[in-house]
């Protein structure tokens, strides 16, 4: 690709999904990498040296020394609402990593920011571009398991994640909303009730939940059942345990990735990713780099992107319930 040619895109945020977005931004067809920025600037400058970028430590000085037109934000879950909201003011599109934001209230002022500029707003829900989760949905949708009955599915990490977050975050945010929003998607209803209950023993120095099991309650009273954990040993050679289904009146549809059928072998066994962001023939392949086509590509032909901020909020508002509902042990309904 010509190197002035497609959107100019910049990275806000080169930890590790900051740096695979980019990766795919710099091969995209429709974008051109220009700018990546972290605040540990020698970070940021690995990423940018070897992309051809240009380095900033915060958003605010790719506001000012670059020309943009839209932005991938991949700083951590808490820090997300001021970054995207002063891109909005500033007239740039946005790929946002999810969650959208921490709470229901950021994920509105987010909301409103693009709405008043006129931008497009993506969130990055990286299961709607993995293709058993988007072909289980289809199945659905098709209507090839009749009406719905009920979704299950988990999703479980090591303690390196809630390590390495130090309790800012939480494995509702973390892990739960990539759930939540599979059901939603899949369902293609809102959620009336929430239910969860909540552990703590493993991770009760960071003051955050070691798991949380949640029950939703669609609005056609198909129900959905999420489990969500991250306290795998470190030393495990799972680094992550999935599996998700759909059960209705005619069929079932069964999500496993528990092995993709490689691994490494070493003094630590690892499982190779062939799914979500991989090199193959030396580009960036998978389902990430397939996201970020998608919101180039919503970008240049000014189309909505397959889940917007208001989607993106659903799963926070499903998060948030089931937050409060493990504290009280009531039934809580999602904030409308």
């Amino acid at each position: 690709m010509p190197a002035d040619t497609g959107l100019r895109v910049v990275v806000i945020g080169a930890g590790m999904m900051g740096a695979r977005h980019a990766e795919c931004v710099a091969q995209a067809r429709d974008g051109r990498l220009v700018a990546v920025a972290d605040l540990d600037l020698a970070r940021a400058k690995e990423t940018a040296d070897r992309l051809g970028a240009r380095a900033f430590r915060t958003h605010h000085e790719v506001l000012e020394g670059v020309t943009f037109d839209a932005a991938v934000v991949c700083t951590p879950d808490w820090a997300h609402v001021e970054v995207c909201c002063d891109l909005a003011a500033a007239g740039k599109h946005i790929l946002v990593e999810k969650p959208l934001a921490m709470t229901v209230a950021d994920c509105d002022a987010i909301i409103h920011a693009c709405d008043a500029a006129g931008v497009t707003l993506m969130v990055g829900h990286l299961l709607r571009f993995d293709p058993r989760y988007a072909a289980a949905r289809a199945e659905v949708a098709a209507g090839r398991v009749g009406d719905l009955s009920y979704l299950y599915s988990r999703r479980i990490n090591t303690l390196v994640q809630p390590r390495r977050f130090q309790g800012k975050t939480t494995v509702l945010h973390y892990l739960g909303v990539h759930e939540f929003d599979w059901m939603l998607w899949t369902a293609r209803e809102p959620v009336t009730e929430v239910r969860a209950s909540a552990s703590r023993a493993a991770l009760r120095d960071l003051g955050v939940d070691d798991a949380v099991f949640t029950t939703l309650r669609f609005a056609s009273g198909a129900v959905g059942f999420v489990h969500v954990a991250w306290i795998l040993p470190e030393t495990s050679s799972v680094d992550l345990d999935a599996y998700a289904e759909a059960v209705g009146t005619a069929g079932s549809v069964h999500i496993d990735t528990s092995n993709s059928g490689l691994r490494a072998e070493g003094e630590k066994p690892r499982r190779l990713d062939t799914t979500y962001s991989y090199s193959l023939l030396g580009e960036a392949a998978g389902a990430l780099r397939e996201e970020v086509n998608h919101f180039l590509r919503c970008v240049a032909e000014r189309r909505e992107p397959l889940i917007d901020g208001r989607q993106g909020r659903a799963a926070v508002a499903v998060a948030e319930a089931a937050a409060r509902s493990a504290l009280t042990g009531a039934a809580v309904s999602p904030a409308a």
